[in-house]
């Protein structure tokens, strides 16, 4: 994979790790920090799931259940 790539998917998990940390519903958002990306996570997490192709496709199905679910917006 090249650096492009995995620059454009390292800024779109950023970005989906801050709307999930602005969800304001546990069970939610428990399933992102189990299965998606960890807590506090440094560089290193958002470029190893970058490179991961199964772990980033994993974090971006996690996203779009959770956008899709009307209780994340209350």
């Amino acid at each position: 994979m090249n650096k492009t790539t995995i620059d454009l998917r390292v800024i779109q998990l950023k970005a989906m790790d801050d709307f999930m940390h602005s969800v304001n519903n546990e069970e939610l958002i428990e399933e992102w920090l189990t299965y998606g990306v960890p807590d506090e996570a440094s560089e290193d997490d958002y470029h190893s799931i970058a490179e991961d192709d199964k772990l980033y496709n994993d974090c971006v199905k996690i996203f779009i259940r959770t956008v899709k679910n009307d209780e994340c917006y209350y």
